[in-house]
């Protein structure tokens, strides 16, 4: 009889389920693409970092030098990585010339970070004069292995730097980047005009990862503006980032469910009037107040569940297409969030049986006689 009442008047019971589709659909479409996100951003870290730990601000500010140092002594780790950002300006063979930022590394890094060679090899663009490029600007400047580029430090003297590798422009970590060694920055530099690092990888020696990690959060006890981060660390920041952002927008999104939720009580609370009549004859002829109360929670649920499953459907359908097309940004990971689409819709059944606590209280404390006498 529930499913019946929900299917009398379609275009209300399609209208009430709409509101709670189109909200739902938000948070399904949402969902995944949040989902995604996290699982690309993993699996990448994953594919591309080698490094056991990441040290850097939460602010972005660089490493001073004092930090840097106090890192060197850490026991248990086989090795330490800077990371600079340098601004110069790079002419091509061609005459083209480009302002860029050189990233001046420790040769180790090519330990911490696993980067695609499509020319080359990456330890030579640590030697004497010598750096890499990604492919993007070999093939935009016609650049190849052993050409020399121009590169003009600012605030320092221009060097003459041999192309030893040729990086692939894949993925998200230093997509497009250019390296060269820490001491061929150094050595085209004043001192005081060589930028402090962004950010430190380290690698642990084997088998002392958990004393290492411990001893670097000791050795920047005094920095409290810095942070170590082990891999899984870095992940969970990641989710936390994405999780804020969705938390954020699933508050809006609430308010457009309790909406809809406002609409199925009113929905229920018209169609008990049109059913006075209908209503004193069912419990005239034995329908019990439980029974009638049962029946119109279930109309409720009914129409809830009609609008969660076509939201839920639609919304995973947006989010799937949306990560197609991020894909192209490198959002390379489809992942569904089963177990929050799972509880939305158990939650939308919890929904309906809420909406329907009013209207059926109502309908249970109709007089019999009255009810069958109205028209």
């Amino acid at each position: 009889m529930a499913e019946r009442n929900a299917l009398r008047n379609p275009r209300r019971t399609g209208a009430t389920g709409a509101a709670l589709m189109i909200g739902l659909a938000l948070v399904a479409g949402l969902s995944v693409v949040g989902s995604s996100m996290v699982a690309s951003a993993t699996e990448e870290l994953d594919r591309s970092v080698g490094a056991d730990f990441i040290i850097q601000s939460g602010t972005g500010q660089p490493i001073v030098p004092q930090a840097r140092a106090a890192l060197s002594k850490v026991p248990g780790l086989d090795h330490v990585t800077t990371y600079k950002w340098v601004d110069v300006t790079v002419t091509d063979p061609h005459g083209k010339a480009d302002k860029l930022n050189l990233s001046a590394t420790d040769p180790t890094y090519v330990k911490d970070v696993r980067r695609e060679i499509t020319a080359g090899t990456l330890t030579d663009a640590y030697g004497k004069d010598a750096m890499s490029v990604g492919s993007e600007y070999a093939a935009k400047h016609r650049v190849k292995v052993g050409d020399v580029l121009t590169v003009a430090f600012k605030g320092g003297d221009t060097a003459k730097l041999k192309v030893a590798a040729i990086t692939a422009d894949t993925g998200q970590v230093d997509n497009g980047a250019m390296y060269t060694n820490v001491t061929t920055v150094a050595s085209y530099l004043p001192a005081d005009r060589v930028p402090n690092s962004l950010l430190i990888l380290a690698g642990a020696r084997d088998g002392q990862e958990t004393a290492a990690y411990k001893s670097l959060k000791d050795a920047l006890a005094p920095y409290p503006q810095y942070k170590v981060s082990n891999q899984a660390d870095y992940k969970e920041q990641l989710r936390d980032q994405v999780g804020q952002l969705l938390n954020i927008v699933y508050g809006l999104l609430a308010l457009a469910i309790v909406v809809a939720v406002l609409g199925v009580v009113n929905t229920l609370a018209l169609s008990v009037v049109e059913r006075t009549r209908e209503i004193g004859l069912l419990r005239a002829i034995g329908l019990s107040r439980r029974q009638l109360r049962r029946m119109i929670r279930l109309e409720s649920v009914v129409i809830a569940l009609f609008g969660a499953l076509l939201g839920l459907g639609l919304g995973m359908g947006w989010g799937t297409a949306a990560q197609k097309l991020l894909a192209l940004e490198g959002l390379g990971v489809l992942e569904i969030p089963w177990p929050t689409i799972v509880t939305v819709f158990v939650g939308s059944a919890f929904v309906g049986l809420f909406a329907a606590l009013v209207p059926a209280f109502r309908a249970g404390r109709m007089n019999v006689l009255n009810a069958i006498a109205s028209e």
